[in-house]
C-alpha cells in the first residue's frame, strides 16, 4: 500500500513498517499533534494506520517512527526499562527488570469472580484510585456495535470503582489508543493505563516525546500477551454458536466453568440469530481454532515482538500456567513488579489478607509463559533469519537472526505457524463471502493437519517410549 505523504517521517513509516505489515494497529502514531494518520478497521478486521492526504502535516512536531513501537527508529523495551527501572530493580533476560514476582489472587470483594484469571490486574488499578494515587484508569470496555461501527471494544476511561470493575477480563480484540490519548490531553489529571505490551512500550514513547502526557500517565499496568487476534476472531465463535458475523452483540472470551481447570474456560456469546436475541455459551476446546499455538487471525506484527511479559510496565499482570495452580477453575495471576509504590500496595494487601500471593522467582515466571517464550525468541530468531534471507526489511530485535539450535521440525513448525496466520485471514474472509463457516474449515484444516503431525514425534521414537514402559511395567511387577 503505497502512500504518499509531504511528510517524510510519515511516508518512511509507511514505507518500512505499515507497508510491510508490521502495523500492530496502537494508534500511538495517530495520537501525536498535528498528524495526518487515522485508525482504521482493514478488510480483515484489524486496525491499521492510514493516511489523511487532506490533513495539515506541518504542524507534525513529533517523530511518528521515534513513537511506533515496530520502527527501527524507535528505542527498544531494554533502553526504556533501564532508564525506569535500573535503579531498584533486578534484571533477568526474559522477563526484564523485576523489582518482586508473584503468584496468586484477590481474595477480597468479587475481583477473582469478575475476572479472567486471579482478579490482580483490576483489583491493581481499583486500589490506584481508592488510594487517590490517580485520578482515572484508561482500560478496555465493552460497548455497543452500530451498523457504521462494528467495534465490540474499545479504550474508555474509568473514574470509579465500579467503573472500573466493568472493564474487567481479558478481550482478546483490536482496539487503538488514539482516541484515549486525546482524552488525556484534553481532561487535566494523573491517570494510569492497561495494555498489552507493544501498546505499553509506544505509550512510553509517547510520554517520552511529549511531557504532556508524561506528565499525566503516572502508571502502567501491562498484560502477559500471546499475540493480538482480529474481530473474526469473535466472529469465529460466535458463528459456531450460532450467531453469524455482524450479528454478535457481546462476547465474553473467558468464562469460568466450575470443576474445570484454569485452561478449559469457556465463550459466552449475545447476538441476534433469525432475528432473536440468544446468548450462548460452550467450552473453548469445543470451539474450532481456539487453540492459540495455531495463530488464528493473528497480526503479523506479534511474530516480531520479543516482549512476552510487558517488560516497560510498572507491573504485569498475566496467567499462572504453572502445575501447581492450573487446577483452580477460579484462576490464578502471576504478577511482575517494577514500580515500589505498587510493590509497597501489594505487601500492605497481603498482611491484611486481601490478597493471596505466594512469592515465585523469576524462572518460574518464565516456565508460567514457556511457549510463549519459545515462539517469540527461539522462533522469532528463524523469523528474523528468514526475512533477512531474502532480503526483506523487518523492525530490529533484541533477538538475533539464527537458524543455529533450531531443529529441523522446529523451523518447519514455525514456517506453518506463519502460513496458518496468513491464510486464516482469507480464509474466513471467503467463508463470509459466501455465508458458511464449513468453508473455512475446509481451508484451514488440511493446514492444521500438516502442522499437528509436525508436533508428533518420529514413529521410531513413540515405539521406544512404548518399550521402555512396557520393560518398566514388567520390572514393576516383579519387584
Amino acid at each position: 500500500m503505497a502512500v504518499r505523504s509531504e511528510n517524510s517521517e510519515v511516508a518512511k513509516l509507511f514505507k518500512t513498517v505499515v507497508d510491510n505489515g508490521y502495523c500492530i494497529g496502537c494508534g500511538a502514531c495517530a495520537s501525536i499533534n498535528g498528524s495526518p494518520i487515522q485508525m482504521r478497521l482493514n478488510k480483515y478486521g484489524q486496525f491499521q494506520a492510514t493516511v489523511n492526504l487532506s490533513a495539515e502535516q506541518s504542524a507534525l512536531n513529533t517523530s511518528v517512527q521515534a513513537i511506533c513501537p515496530f520502527s527501527n527508529e524507535s528505542l527498544n523495551e531494554d533502553q526504556i526499562s533501564q532508564e525506569l527501572f535500573s535503579n531498584n530493580c533486578e534484571y533477568h533476560q526474559k522477563i526484564g527488570y523485576h523489582l518482586a514476582t508473584y503468584a496468586g489472587y484477590v481474595s477480597e470483594d468479587d475481583f477473582r469472580d469478575r475476572g479472567s484469571s486471579g482478579g490482580m490486574g483490576t483489583w491493581i488499578a481499583s486500589n490506584l484510585l481508592k488510594e487517590g494515587l490517580v485520578d482515572g484508569v484508561l482500560h478496555v470496555h465493552q460497548r455497543q456495535p452500530s451498523e457504521t461501527d462494528p467495534r465490540l471494544f474499545q479504550y474508555q476511561l474509568s473514574t470509579t470503582l465500579e467503573q472500573v470493575r466493568h472493564g474487567s477480563k481479558s478481550r482478546y480484540y483490536p482496539v487503538e489508543m488514539s482516541e484515549i490519548i486525546q482524552i488525556i490531553r484534553d481532561r487535566p489529571g494523573r491517570y494510569v493505563l492497561v495494555g498489552i505490551p507493544c501498546f505499553i512500550k509506544a505509550v512510553r514513547l509517547l510520554m517520552k516525546e511529549d511531557p504532556l502526557l508524561g506528565e499525566r500517565i503516572r502508571f502502567c499496568i501491562g498484560l502477559i500477551c500471546g499475540h493480538l487476534k482480529s474481530i473474526r476472531f469473535a466472529e469465529m465463535f460466535a458463528w459456531q454458536c450460532g450467531v453469524e458475523p455482524g450479528k454478535l452483540l457481546a462476547i465474553d472470551f473467558r468464562k469460568k466453568l466450575p470443576d474445570a481447570d484454569a485452561n478449559k474456560y469457556g465463550v459466552e456469546v449475545v447476538g441476534l440469530e433469525n432475528g432473536k436475541l440468544v446468548t450462548r455459551t460452550s467450552p473453548v476446546q469445543d470451539m474450532y481454532g481456539y487453540d492459540w499455538g495455531l495463530g488464528f487471525f493473528k497480526y503479523k506484527a506479534c511474530d516480531y515482538c520479543d516482549d512476552v511479559v510487558a517488560e516497560t510496565a510498572d507491573v504485569t499482570v498475566g496467567d499462572a500456567w504453572l502445575p501447581q495452580y492450573i487446577k483452580d477453575s477460579q484462576g490464578t495471576n502471576v504478577i511482575i513488579v517494577r514500580h515500589p509504590i505498587i510493590h509497597n500496595m501489594l505487601e500492605r494487601a497481603i498482611a491484611a489478607g486481601n490478597l493471596k500471593l505466594d512469592l515465585i522467582d523469576a524462572e518460574e515466571v518464565v516456565r508460567s509463559q514457556k511457549s510463549g517464550f519459545a515462539h517469540r525468541h527461539d522462533g522469532l530468531a528463524y523469523r528474523l533469519y528468514l526475512a533477512d534471507t531474502k532480503g526483506k526489511w523487518r523492525p530490529k530485535k533484541r533477538i538475533q537472526p539464527s537458524k543455529r539450535n533450531i531443529e529441523r521440525n522446529f523451523q518447519k513448525r514455525y514456517l506453518m505457524r506463519m502460513l496458518l496466520a496468513k491464510e486464516s485471514h482469507d480464509a474466513f474472509k471467503k467463508a463470509v463471502e459466501v455465508g458458511q463457516f464449513s468453508v473455512f474449515v475446509e481451508i484451514m484444516e488440511p493446514l492444521v493437519r500438516q502442522y499437528r503431525a509436525l508436533s508428533q514425534p518420529p514413529t521410531w521414537k513413540q515405539f521406544m517410549w512404548q518399550f521402555k514402559g512396557f520393560v518398566k511395567h514388567l520390572l514393576n511387577a516383579f519387584i
